[in-house]
């Protein structure tokens, strides 16, 4: 069992036992008492954080793998700023044209921008995946800015990164609606 999944279930048996123990003091006063309102308003209080932590479940199950996927999108993204740059540097030190600079230097600030994208518990699948999207639309761009592919490659480069914009801008509420709707 996970450290997590541990302390969770550690955090819920108390919530549940203090919520019994607040019923079971409850239970000795009746309806009539002066003392009930009291004990009533704390068993109330303790059925309300036992609902409060239930919410947070999902989220607390999920931190590990959150955290894991926000390091592969966060390097992944800078680690493709990088190669933009290199690219941008090889550009010149090869002897090519100014021109590359025009698909270079925005997939430079594209990946750049992008690396700081907001990874929580319910989208970071869905970054991750999309980093295999942005692997092969930086492979293309390398291809062809190094010459090993036709410059007509530019065009899906460029519809590449349109459909990579277009993905990220909308978020992952279109691929979980449809997965809820299965």
């Amino acid at each position: 069992m996970s450290k997590v999944r541990h302390e969770i279930e550690t955090e819920y048996r108390q919530l549940q036992q203090r919520l019994l123990a607040r019923h079971g003091e409850t239970a000795r006063y009746e309806a009539g008492d002066e003392n009930f309102g009291a004990e009533y308003a704390q068993l109330l209080q303790a059925a309300d954080e036992l609902l409060a932590f239930e919410k947070t479940i999902p989220a607390k199950l999920a931190e590990p793998e959150r955290q894991l996927s926000e390091r592969i999108v966060r390097i992944s993204w800078l680690g493709q700023t990088a190669v933009a740059l290199a690219l941008i540097v090889l550009t010149f030190a090869l002897g090519h044209s100014a021109w590359w600079l025009v698909v270079l230097v925005p997939h430079c600030i594209a990946t750049l921008s992008l690396s700081f994208q907001k990874v929580t518990h319910k989208n970071h699948r869905f970054y991750r995946h999309l980093t295999i999207g942005l692997h092969l639309e930086c492979l293309l761009v390398a291809l062809i800015t190094l010459s090993v592919i036709s410059l007509w490659f530019v065009i899906l480069a460029i519809i590449g990164w349109l459909v990579l914009t277009v993905t990220v801008s909308e978020g992952p509420g279109d691929a979980v609606k449809k997965g809820q709707s299965r």
